[in-house]
């Protein structure tokens, strides 16, 4: 009786461990340590898509004091940063995310990513000619994944 029981949950644990979501690392700077902390904790990917837009509000805030005060010499970092962050969250979103329904936090995190393109658009133009390719570069990227979290609200 007791084998029957052990194997069962061994069973059990082994098709948790099997079926459990998979989620992206970040062991590069792309997280604060705080948010590093939360993603350990976020038990679903609706929780991670709120770390996400939160970690994406603090990036674009770096961005936006860095131009306010014409200091460009960081800008390329947070324009890369940001970009990796749109690339893993959508990994994240792809593979765990049911299609079922509509999902308010990556709606909100639609709307905050389109929020932020026009904002960098905005700093393009008063950045030094040498960083046009970084900031065309992350516009293309991140209008990209933009364009697939919208397939993901509306799917066809």
């Amino acid at each position: 009786m007791i084998p029957m029981v052990f194997l069962a949950a061994l069973s059990l644990a082994f098709n948790m461990a099997v079926q459990s979501e998979r989620i992206p690392s970040f062991d590069d700077d792309v997280l604060s340590s705080g948010e590093k902390i939360q993603m350990e904790k976020a038990d679903s990917v609706d929780r991670r898509i709120k770390i996400y837009t939160e970690a994406s509000k603090r990036i674009q805030k770096n961005l936006q004091e860095a131009v306010s005060v014409n200091n460009f010499l960081f800008v390329p970092a947070y324009l890369k940063k940001w970009t990796r962050l749109l690339v893993r969250s959508l990994e994240d979103i792809e593979a765990n995310l049911k299609p079922e329904k509509k999902n308010k936090n990556l709606i909100k995190y639609e709307i905050q990513v389109r929020k932020s393109l026009e904002a960098i658009r905005d700093y393009r133009m008063q950045a030094p000619v040498e960083q046009q390719d970084a900031f065309d570069s992350c516009l293309a990227r991140a209008e990209s994944v933009r364009k697939k979290f919208v397939e993901k609200i509306f799917p066809q």
